[in-house]
């Protein structure tokens, strides 16, 4: 996983201020140590949060971690194809 110790604290930090029982999941290319570059792909389950909640998101992790892509994605459940291969793929932070 190519995020350090406190690109994770952050992240979780973040969301988890928004909800304490949401669970997030790093997906893409950030999740395999041999590859280079890429944007910080995020999953969040949450009951809370609606996809609306991703900018607001996104904004605070940028005044913590500094301004770079994140991509973020927010479900309630896996009922959706994208979420369970995200799931699948993906690392619990």
């Amino acid at each position: 996983m190519r995020l350090t110790d406190f690109e994770v604290s952050s992240i979780r930090q973040t969301v988890h201020t928004l909800d304490t029982d949401a669970k997030v999941y790093l997906f893409g290319s950030r999740v395999d140590d041999d590859k280079r570059g890429g944007d910080i792909d995020l999953l969040i389950i949450s009951d809370r949060l609606s996809s609306a909640d991703a900018g607001r998101v996104r904004w605070l992790l940028w005044e913590l971690i500094g301004e770079q892509k994140i991509d973020i994605v927010i479900a309630k459940d896996n009922s959706e194809p994208f979420v369970r291969i995200a799931l699948k793929e993906g690392v619990l932070l």
